[in-house]
């Protein structure tokens, strides 16, 4: 008969790829009570179970001695929302430097095991850890449901008891007030958080995200200088997120660049010479862009964490060196591996393009370029429109390039992203005098439309005003400025007509919804979400009124 304790209900998978390590794990659950034990000797069988299966605790061997180590496994969990919110996550490992490896990464195990481990640990950790999940529950109930708000009012309660759990609460009650936009009463929380523990690293980090979001951007480095200067955090990379982030929204991509490869240099994993490569070749420096993105591409060979964009972007910066010959192996290398990822065909195709016109073979570069025109169905904000606009430049055809060059801007005409790559793409095929014809007059349009929207609106013309803005996101569905712009002038609209439209509350649903695919944590997109459900309490404080 199996024994019953407070873990039976749950279900583990013991990643390792030792025989023997598995066995002694399984063994060790089963002394606690946990019978519905899975096992997976690598990263890539490990990612298929957690995506068909509801773990509550998983025990991943760090070193798995393949392709994927066990950080790197959790990080793509987390990264891609694989891992359920209440599943627990302990790494086990031999070596002592982990800490210091788990303190600087982005995501932190819920604990890590130094072997040789006991039942004994595993059970101290996990009552520590479902003591914390049950004294916490009101809050994350309120998060699952992804209600904010509730989970803000949770903490408040919560924080009255004053007991163990205060510090982590006031974590919590922060990071719910940046979601919400509310970024003075954030400071206030975290400002709080750091009187009573000076050198608390997230409160620190928090208060330099709050300023950030509100747009105090040299406050924001101040703070994030202050981390990355201190013991504690100086090898905490969101600190250097931060900080590149607000450099970045001042405009100054090179000094972000660079913050970014100091980062890198602090945390090598793939994740973090990615985004330096990334940064590196949008900033035009192809030779550290090539060292970069050579070590993420040997980093996830073969591997769960593989991404095609990194083998396109290194074909691309291969390219854009004239290492041609190199480039075109690195995608052929890579067919087989991405032979189900249809864009990946699409890009490289036009990369190939590129690279047999810059070799001089003309004839394979016209077959690439025919091959990629087809599988291209509407142009857009993306290095898969820039790489196909660049592969027409080279191969002569500068009305179908430049044309596509314009897709692309007016697709997301706000972003400085794909203003640098649009201009490093014309700078390379000889057309940099065409960047402000291109770039403006595209801006220019959509700004105008937007500005003919506002002063319909403010002419108290609402209906047309809504109809204006609905017809540029149809002409440009993706376009983040003309979506934000859509967002605020529908609920511009709601508030002046003060009554509840179905329609127009869940287009601006649709809106956000796409606006935080495309712009991730983006802070604009944070606010424009609070200025909606700050619409939706107004129109409910109206009706009651009536």
């Amino acid at each position: 008969m199996a024994i019953q304790t407070r873990f039976s209900g749950i279900q583990a998978l013991v990643i390792d790829d030792m025989a023997v390590q598995q066995t002694t794990l399984r063994g060790q659950l089963s002394q606690l009570g946990i019978a519905k034990i899975d096992v997976a000797s690598n990263a890539e069988d490990a990612a298929r179970l957690i995506k068909s299966r509801r773990y509550g605790l998983i025990l991943c061997d760090y070193n798995l001695n393949n392709k994927t180590d066990g950080q790197q496994l959790f990080e793509h969990l987390r990264d891609t929302g694989t891992l359920g919110a209440d599943c627990l996550f302990f790494m086990v490992t031999a070596e002592s430097s982990y800490a210091s490896v788990a303190a600087a990464t982005e995501h932190h195990p819920d604990a890590y095991l130094l072997k040789p481990i006991t039942a004994s640990d595993i059970e101290d950790r996990l009552k520590a850890l479902l003591d914390k999940r049950e004294a916490l529950l009101p809050i994350n109930q309120r998060l699952a449901k992804e209600d904010l708000a509730g989970a803000v009012l949770e903490c408040d309660k919560l924080l009255t008891a004053q007991n163990r759990w205060y510090m982590a609460v006031l974590q919590i009650k922060g990071q719910a007030l940046l979601q919400l936009g509310r970024h003075q009463d954030a400071k206030e929380v975290y400002r709080h958080a750091l009187e009573k523990r000076p050198q608390l690293v997230w409160a620190q980090l928090g208060l330099a995200r709050a300023h950030k979001a509100a747009g105090q951007f040299e406050e924001a480095k101040q703070l994030a200088q202050q981390i990355m200067g201190s013991r504690e955090g100086e090898k905490n990379v969101a600190a250097y997120d931060v900080m590149a982030e607000a450099l970045e929204a001042q405009g100054d991509a090179q000094a972000a660049m660079w913050v970014l490869r100091d980062a890198a240099a602090v945390v090598p994993s793939a994740r973090r010479h990615r985004l330096a490569g990334e940064s590196a070749y949008r900033n035009g420096d192809l030779d550290s862009a090539k060292d970069y993105l050579q070590k993420v591409a040997k980093a996830t060979k073969g591997s769960v964490i593989a991404q095609p964009q990194d083998t396109l972007l290194l074909a691309q910066t291969l390219v854009d060196r004239g290492d041609t010959a190199e480039a075109l192996k690195v995608l052929g290398d890579s067919a087989v591996a991405y032979k189900n990822t249809p864009t990946f065909e699409n890009v490289s195709q036009a990369l190939q393009a590129q690279a047999h016109a810059k070799a001089g073979d003309g004839t394979e570069s016209d077959k690439a370029l025919k091959r990629a025109r087809e599988t291209l169905r509407k142009g857009k904000a993306d290095f898969a429109t820039i790489a196909l606009a660049k592969a027409e430049l080279m191969a002569g055809h500068e009305a179908e390039g430049l044309k596509l060059m314009e897709t692309a801007i007016s697709a997301d005409h706000e972003n400085p992203r794909i203003k640098q790559m649009i201009g490093n793409a014309l700078r390379d095929t000889g057309h940099d005098d065409k960047m402000d014809a291109i770039v403006l007059a595209a801006a220019a349009a959509l700004t105008t439309r937007v500005q003919d929207a506002r002063k319909l609106l403010g002419n108290s013309q609402i209906d047309e005003a809504v109809q204006a803005i609905e017809t540029v996101i149809r002409d440009y569905p993706e376009n983040t400025g003309a979506l934000l712009q859509a967002t605020q002038i529908n609920c511009m609209a709601l508030r002046l007509k003060k009554e509840f439209n179905a329609d127009m509350v869940e287009r601006v649903r649709q809106y956000l919804t796409r606006l935080e695919t495309l712009m991730p944590s983006n802070d604009r997109v944070t606010m424009m979400r609070r200025y909606f459900r700050e619409t939706l309490a107004s129109l409910e404080a109206s009706s009651a009124t009536h």
